[in-house]
């Protein structure tokens, strides 16, 4: 017997789940834009400071680099790069493997900025994590896989 691929028609149930899943993000995205502005900074400038400590291992933190993780032009990178740094909170180097390629840093003063931040971040999802997983299984049964964090579907 061939099974039928599941349908993407939502039930009930599942609007619901995605109304919450959706209302719990913007509500940490809030709650984070508030403790940014609290800190002097704005939402992006600690969306490129963390972007910068969490990259995978093995990638360098370049302007192309962080432009993907932030889904910003390269221009717009580049000028956010050149915000931070002119607040001491990252730096320009060359690449060590290869020199024709500008590295971005933290500083310490960066570095002490995001721990604040990313604390505040890890309490709140502490708050919302269940509600959000309990939405994402509702939205996600149990017999899809995915890969990676691209959401792509293995079937």
């Amino acid at each position: 017997m061939i099974k039928k691929p599941r349908s993407y028609e939502l039930q009930e149930k599942e609007y619901l789940a995605l109304a919450e899943f959706r209302y719990q993000i913007r509500r940490f995205l809030r709650h984070m834009e508030s403790e940014v502005a609290g800190s002097g900074l704005n939402p992006q400038q600690y969306q490129l400071l963390l972007a910068i400590k969490g990259l995978p291992k093995g990638r360098e933190s370049t302007i192309t680099a962080l432009a993907e993780r932030l889904q910003l032009n390269h221009n717009t990178m580049v000028e956010l790069v050149d915000r931070c740094q002119e607040k001491g909170l990252t730096r320009r180097q060359r690449s060590a493997e290869d020199r024709r390629h500008v590295v971005i840093s933290l500083t310490a003063q960066g570095e002490a900025f995001l721990q604040k931040l990313a604390s505040a971040a890890r309490r709140e999802l502490h708050q919302i994590g269940p509600i959000l997983v309990n939405a994402m299984k509702q939205l996600a049964p149990l017999g899809l896989k995915h890969k990676g964090a691209t959401g792509a579907e293995q079937r």
